[in-house]
């Protein structure tokens, strides 16, 4: 196993974690059946070398959410939070005319804190997040930074995610992909 961060070795493997006990876990605290997400054991490990904490499932596979995942948290009232602080720090490194690219945005609540937000692409996996933000006029796509970065190299002056990294299977590949579509002179945040 090397790590799904800086790709170390150096790895300790801290404690493991029923499926059957974290399937029960999810149906009984939010509703959710995760078990054609979760289908085997996990494994919590330590990266030595980042100090990177993270899980796999027992066969090495990385477990993510999917769309009907994030379409049953979308109807919990507290997951996607209108307001962070983290929005209103970055907003001050974003000028009116910034092309901006959130990746992970849920409904788009960040948008809402942009002056233009005919410059801002959200990208999210939930399709019941894209519907909501539709309504409000914000622009969202339901594909992966990885997809999305193919043809968008070189277009954003901000790439911007917020509490989303938690949530992804290869963590080096989705800010990668980030940086790429980011101009020359852009930012991430």
């Amino acid at each position: 196993m090397k790590c799904i961060l800086c790709g170390s070795d150096k790895i300790n493997k801290i404690d493991m974690i029923k499926k059957d006990d974290l399937i029960i876990l999810y149906k009984k605290s939010f509703g959710i059946d995760i078990e054609n997400i979760i289908k085997h054991d996990l494994i919590y490990h330590h990266c030595l070398d980042c100090d990177l904490l993270f899980f796999t499932l027992k066969n090495g596979e990385i477990p993510s959410g999917d769309d009907g995942f994030y379409n049953h948290l979308n109807k919990l009232s507290w997951y996607y939070m209108q307001e962070k602080n983290e929005y209103h720090f970055a907003k001050q490194f974003i000028k009116e005319n910034s092309k901006v690219l959130e990746v992970g945005c849920g409904k788009a609540a960040f948008a809402s804190f942009l002056q233009n937000k005919q410059n801002y692409i959200g990208l999210e996996f939930s399709s019941d997040a894209k519907k909501l933000a539709k309504q409000n006029g914000i622009n969202i796509e339901n594909i992966s930074i990885e997809e999305y970065s193919k043809s968008n190299k070189l277009k954003f002056d901000i790439a911007c995610s917020f509490q989303v990294l938690e949530h992804v299977a290869n963590p080096y590949s989705f800010i990668h992909s980030q940086i790429e579509c980011l101009n020359r002179g852009g930012a991430a945040a």
